[in-house]
């Protein structure tokens, strides 16, 4: 995103025009935090949920698609980051825009949309390598039914193994074998101990999904709606509220509600014990790739103000990720979080992955939700990624509400 918007910059062509944004989402909401940073002021987020009118984000009022009418084509560009952007150019035209739309951020390597020769031999390319993939994890597990979580996200694949032994049960299957997008993932899934587990990386599992699906493969199942659009259960949530934890329990393995989720049984214990202090200790976890990041004063804030009371404060930082400051960096292996967060007493961290893996936690949990709405739909994050058993807090800014413990 950054980088397709400083090219615009450099180029000059988001000075002196209206800047229109089309679909509000959480995307949507850093786009225009990234613009406002830059001195470009957004004049409108067009979109088609009735729900989302005169909401106002960031100072920008969100609009009916049809306010672009307001703007001359020539001294206005939209931009455009959402996963619908051929959709929604489609809409622009149709309501008679003739300006410049931009896609910023092409969300994964299906969105392509060309019958050209060269589009073609690329895609059969693409096909014929996601077919390897397939026939290479067959070769080694012919007969285990293969459970597909397509997306590098730790929630997601959380959820998938959670709630995975009742639908073994429901449909009498045997042998599984899961197929993770990622390392982090693939430790996710190892938590619950009762499968093999294939990773491969993010452009692997793309083909290999295409792969499952142009071969209709059977004795599978794609644990997830993301990659490809295969059920587009999204818009079930512009009529009807589903949780996020019962997005798997009931949309993607058709269980009751009732249906409980299984405990991780595999999981290691804390082996860095001199490294932070028992019982007395609050572990932050501020990164999070699904929704919109807090202000990094935010975190600043709850460091200092739980220094103050003699808690020992920590930052889980993974890859290149900074400590917030007034904190210690603590990197620990995903099979030993919950055994860590047990030992320190206390996790604060923003909606992410994490949070899903340390569902299970016995000790004082916090999940802090920026205060935005889910995607497309109409329902807040905080309604929808609600975890049970959690103290749950929106945070507007840096002087929202601090976190009790």
């Amino acid at each position: 995103m950054k980088r397709v918007l400083d090219a615009h910059i450099a180029a000059g062509a988001l000075y002196g025009r209206a800047v229109i944004l089309f679909g509000h989402c959480n995307a949507t909401e850093e786009m225009a935090g990234y613009l406002l940073e830059k001195g470009i002021a957004p004049v409108a987020i067009l979109d088609n949920n009735i729900s989302k009118h005169e909401l106002i984000c960031r100072g920008i009022p969100v609009v009916p698609p049809d306010h672009i009418e307001k703007y001359n084509a020539a001294d206005s560009i939209v931009l455009i980051i959402t996963r619908f952007y051929a959709q929604m150019s489609a809409q622009l035209r149709r309501l008679g825009y003739g300006g410049e739309v931009v896609q910023v951020v092409k969300y994964d390597s299906f969105a392509e949309y060309s019958l050209s020769d060269e589009t073609l031999a690329r895609r059969i390319a693409r096909m014929e390598r996601g077919l390897t993939t397939l026939e290479r994890v067959r070769k080694k597990y012919p007969v285990h039914y293969m459970v597909v979580c397509p997306m590098a996200a730790l929630g997601d694949v959380y959820w998938a193994m959670a709630f995975l032994p009742s639908y073994r049960e429901k449909h009498g299957i045997g042998e599984v074998v899961v197929v993770t997008a990622g390392n982090g993932c693939r430790e996710v899934a190892d938590m619950f101990g009762t499968h093999d587990v294939v990773s491969v990386n993010q452009t692997e599992m793309d083909e290999f999904v295409q792969a499952v699906i142009f071969k209709r493969e059977e004795n599978c199942i794609i644990a997830h709606h993301d990659r490809p659009y295969t059920d587009n259960i999204i818009k079930y949530l512009d009529k009807r509220f589903l949780s996020f934890i019962d997005y798997y329990r009931c949309a993607v393995y058709g269980l009751s509600k009732e249906t409980e989720p299984a405990a991780p049984s595999n999981l290691a214990d804390f082996e860095r014990k001199e490294r932070i202090v028992k019982g007395a200790s609050v572990i932050l976890s501020p990164y999070a790739k699904s929704v919109v990041e807090l202000p990094t004063a935010y975190w600043e804030s709850l460091a200092k103000q739980y220094a103050k009371q003699g808690f020992s404060v920590y930052t889980n930082v993974t890859n290149d990720e900074q400590p917030i400051r007034g904190t210690s960096g603590l990197r620990v292996p995903i099979s030993q979080m919950k055994a860590a967060a047990e030992y320190a007493g206390a996790f604060i961290g923003i909606r992410n992955g994490l949070c899903d893996v340390l569902y299970e936690a016995d000790c004082k949990k916090t999940v802090v939700f920026p205060d935005c709405f889910y995607s497309t739909t109409p329902h807040k994050v905080s309604d929808f990624f609600h975890l049970p058993g959690w103290e749950n807090v929106t945070a507007n800014g840096s002087r929202s509400k601090q976190p009790e413990i």
